[in-house]
């Protein structure tokens, strides 16, 4: 998949959750359970390297959503994530996939000058190559990588 087919199915996927809660924080579907993030919430590290200009870029996320990114540089951002992009990201990070993932021994790349992720979530880390012809891409760690990425704008 293209980097810009994955933008639309993040986007695509944050546009979803956020409609399906109304604007009085309970569900949708009237049982007042709270689509707010819970306490616990997701805490998250993330180190992009690689690529053809060797960028090394990293992002922490704490349960509260706030975000900070440093670049190779030294440069640091900070921010929040919004309430929908929270409610995204606990939900990826729920995925049962992730701890598959993360006990994976992945396969050589078959790519060249592509980014290298090292995912940490709620303590479980995956390591990838954002290669699109490898076969074992780990595809729930790729989509809280796009989101975080994007939300981030790195």
């Amino acid at each position: 998949m293209n980097r810009r087919l994955l933008a639309a199915l993040a986007a695509t996927l944050l546009l979803l959750l956020s409609a399906c809660a109304n604007r009085t924080g309970t569900a949708a579907n009237g049982t007042g359970a709270s689509t707010e993030p819970s306490p616990a919430g997701v805490t998250l590290s993330l180190v992009r390297s690689g690529g053809f200009a060797g960028v090394k870029d990293e992002i922490t996320v704490d349960p509260g959503g706030t975000w900070t990114a440093a670049d190779r540089a030294g440069n640091r951002r900070t921010g929040q994530l919004t309430d929908a992009q929270r409610i995204a990201l606990q939900g990826l990070a729920a995925d049962p996939r992730l701890r598959q993932e993360a006990a994976r021994v992945p396969s050589p790349t078959s790519c060249a000058d592509f980014y290298s992720y090292a995912l940490t979530v709620n303590g479980m880390r995956i390591s990838f190559v954002d290669c699109p012809t490898d076969t074992d891409r780990p595809e729930a760690a790729h989509a809280i990588v796009m989101l975080v990425t994007q939300a981030v704008g790195t």
